[in-house]
């Protein structure tokens, strides 16, 4: 993909997400609606297009987004839980792509007690909001609502372990941009189980938004590093 392509793109985003968040600060529901479900295709398109090296279960982890916030439109009606749906599918996506290289013995060998800790921390985490979960006085155990609720809090929890463990493992500078980004979104997910179990306050629907969006702009930074190094690989080439 030929960089000013990629600048035409980015700038499309810049634009998008000003818009998103004036739509959001000024109550604009449908602006904000449709400027922030057209962010996800822009960055799957600008991954795809590099075209060299691309790893499937992270496209379609950009795709599944894009998917969940297109089902999330005020057009398409009762689509929450396919929306739901596609976000958990991404999320696995997402794993998968983050373990898929890891050498499993090296891993334990190395992180005995950071994979200990780890252990720990989400164990309390999944319990913590668990019980939030229940502080909504509708919700009903043993259905599939609740089941979908706490396998979706397990694996963002898992996205927020495995992505600081492959840091960790390979120590670049992609790593440490898909760690930060894994903690923005799963931080900002925390936020939507509190919006929508405890309290609905629009503040917290805000800062929701905001992690959510600062996360997938150190997704953007991952896929623009790549960018400018397949161009200096290809440039080499020539």
């Amino acid at each position: 993909m030929k960089l000013n392509n990629f600048n035409i793109v980015s700038a499309i985003l810049c634009l998008l997400v000003i818009l998103t968040i004036l739509g959001r600060l000024f109550s604009f529901q449908e602006l904000f609606e449709y400027s922030w479900a057209l962010i996800f295709p822009m960055l799957a398109y600008l991954y795809y297009s590099q075209k060299q090296n691309i790893s499937h279960f992270f496209g379609f982890f950009l795709i599944g987004f894009s998917l969940a916030e297109f089902f999330k439109l005020d057009f398409i009606p009762n689509a929450y839980h396919v929306s739901n749906g596609f976000v958990a599918a991404g999320y696995i996506l997402l794993l998968i792509f983050l373990v898929k290289d890891f050498n499993l013995k090296a891993l334990i060998k190395k992180f005995k007690l950071q994979l200990v800790v780890l252990l720990v921390f989400n164990m309390y985490l999944v319990f913590a909001l668990n019980q939030m979960i229940l502080q909504d006085k509708d919700i009903v155990i043993n259905t599939f609502d609740f089941a979908f609720e706490v396998i979706y809090n397990i694996q963002i929890l898992l996205l927020l372990s495995f992505s600081l463990l492959h840091y960790l493992y390979h120590e670049t500078q992609k790593g440490l941009l898909l760690f930060l980004a894994s903690v923005c979104i799963v931080f900002s997910e925390m936020i939507q189980v509190a919006y929508l179990f405890i309290s609905s306050e629009q503040l917290l629907q805000i800062a929701y938004t905001l992690l959510m969006g600062v996360g997938f702009y150190f997704l953007y930074n991952y896929i623009k590093i790549r960018q400018f190094q397949l161009n200096e690989i290809n440039s080499l080439k020539q």
